[in-house]
């Protein structure tokens, strides 16, 4: 009896999907959306993060020392460190090679709408990082620039064309690998320029004698160079998502919006379904059919969609996030912890959308319903 019952539950489920399609898509819509902002907007932030912080960890040095009142990790354009640290540095035991680096951070056309620019001293440069030119040249001119492959081949920024640096045209001269840092590299001296900053620099990137021996490098520097910062570069992961503000508050916002969206959806396309069955759910009523059963064949209706909604936008969200890698510079990474969240999202909004629809036909009047036009 029990699993007669339920056979005509889904029954009755399946043939009131299949009655509404255009409902059904659209409520399959909204939940597929619900789904996209969660894991393709956590998959942009995961993915960025990690990216520049494989970049920042493949800059060769073992320690990176600025200014205690600034960071060489959160955007900014102030060229803060004097470059006579660097030869103070020199002087401090156990370490090899230092070389001063100035970042400047500008509104982009690609990515997420910002890029750095990276002023170095080529020679020392190159020598901690291994970064070497495969393409063109190194520059030599203050309006010259040299960017890696990926710039290269995502924005077109072949050795000969010209891209926007401090809000003017600026000749490509070289491309290079590997990635390190920035992704588009000028001279050091030509940065201080333009930015009036003559001898300063953003921070100073620190080659060890002994890669073992870091932290007491790090030590000596700071007993040597007290109040100002040095990082070990293997840490720099730990503090990196600290660096960016406001970052909990973009995915717990884009948790809260997803939700409210894929659960007003649902609310909106059960309750207008539920008005136009009135007198279906009378009939229903006056033929036995207890609170709990109504509630149920609505519920699971509601679940039927979301689970079909959670699907088109997992696979949605896969082909956005291959067409975004493959027309710009952006990296990905899709965790599967934001996956299972993304389908509970989907599925608690669709079943929490339905539920006042579902309680409010449940509540109805068999005699009422059946009396209405």
């Amino acid at each position: 009896m029990a699993s007669l019952k339920a056979m005509m539950r889904d029954n009755l489920v399946m043939s009131n999907i299949c009655q509404r399609p255009t409902r059904a898509l659209v409520s399959i819509a909204g939940i597929a959306l619900g789904v996209l902002l969660v894991v393709l907007n956590t998959g942009l932030v995961h993915g960025i993060m990690s990216d520049r912080m494989r970049r920042e960890q493949s800059l060769g040095a073992e320690l990176l020392f600025w200014r205690s009142s600034s960071s060489n990790l959160s955007p900014s354009s102030v060229l803060s460190l004097h470059v006579r640290y660097a030869e103070l540095l020199r002087q401090i035991p156990g370490v090899r090679l230092v070389s001063p680096v100035a970042r400047y951070v500008q509104s982009g056309s690609s990515g997420i709408g910002i890029e750095q620019i990276d002023g170095i001293e080529f020679d020392t440069y190159a020598a901690i990082s291994g970064l070497r030119i495969v393409e063109g040249r190194v520059f030599q001119n203050d309006d010259e620039v040299i960017v890696d492959e990926l710039k290269a081949e995502k924005s077109q920024a072949r050795v000969g064309s010209e891209i926007q640096v401090f809000g003017r045209k600026m000749k490509v001269v070289g491309i290079y690998r590997p990635e390190s840092g920035a992704r588009i590299k000028m001279s050091l001296q030509a940065m201080q320029r333009a930015q009036g900053a003559p001898d300063k620099c953003t921070f100073i990137m620190i080659k060890c004698e002994d890669p073992e021996q870091q932290l007491e490098v790090q030590q000596r520097i700071n007993a040597a160079l007290p109040h100002n910062t040095v990082q070990l570069t293997r840490e720099i992961a730990t503090g990196f998502e600290r660096s960016i503000p406001g970052l909990a508050g973009f995915v717990n916002a884009v948790l809260a919006l997803s939700t409210v969206v894929s659960t007003l959806v649902i609310l909106l396309a059960m309750y207008t379904t539920i008005t136009e069955r009135t007198r279906e759910i009378g009939i229903l009523k006056s033929l036995g059919a207890s609170k709990s059963y109504i509630i149920g064949v609505i519920e699971k209706e509601a679940l039927i969609i979301s689970s079909i909604g959670v699907v088109v936008g997992l696979v949605a969200s896969v082909v956005a996030g291959w067409g975004i890698e493959r027309s710009t510079i952006l990296k990905l990474e899709f965790r599967w912890l934001w996956v299972v969240v993304a389908t509970l999202i989907g599925l608690a909004a669709g079943l929490i959308g339905a539920l006042y629809p579902a309680v409010r036909a449940a509540n109805q009047d068999p005699v009422k319903a059946l009396a209405y036009e």
